[in-house]
């Protein structure tokens, strides 16, 4: 009885002692919307995310939209300590590429349409804030992106992200 006694106390504490993020990864969804173009082109996605620390991580994901799709990854770094608050502010760089396939038909001889299809390599810089619930392991997160095209050396700002993540490990 003493031993189920000690396992149960031992069990409240460790539940009782949840109320910072322990998890390393998480997994979620993510999207990005270009706040500039007239027709507020949304991309979705998947993001995986692993903390190095209490106050960096790496995270990766894969969105996209008809006709386009992006690989990201980058380094985070927080603000706050993520096991003493469940607010955080973040800022980090990354790098992307994003595949593009057009189908577009020329006048004149050729019939049909014709595929073109093209990729470009992005540094990305982003801040933003996340807040964490821990009674459900949930986070969700919003921030403000802007990417630099490395090809034509073109910065293209006011990326809204936005995401949740699952942390289970």
């Amino acid at each position: 009885m003493k031993k189920l006694l000690t396992i149960l106390f031992c069990g409240l504490l460790f539940i009782g002692s949840s109320q910072a993020q322990e998890h390393k990864w998480a997994f979620g969804f993510y999207g990005d919307v270009q706040m500039e173009s007239p027709t507020y082109d949304g991309s979705f996605g998947v993001q995986g995310k692993y903390d190095l620390t209490n106050f960096q991580a790496l995270q990766a994901q894969v969105y996209g939209r008809g006709g386009y799709i992006a690989v990201g990854a980058d380094y985070l770094v927080n603000v706050f300590n993520k096991e003493k608050s469940n607010f955080n502010i973040f800022l980090g760089p990354g790098i992307s590429q994003d595949f593009y396939t057009y189908d577009f038909t020329i006048d004149g001889d050729v019939e049909g349409p014709i595929r073109r299809k093209e990729n470009y390599t992005n540094a990305i810089g982003q801040v933003g804030v996340s807040y964490y619930f821990p009674s459900v392991d949930l986070s969700i997160y919003t921030g403000y992106k802007l990417k630099y095209q490395f090809a034509s050396e073109a910065i293209d700002p006011n990326y809204v992200m936005i995401g949740v993540r699952y942390h289970i490990w």
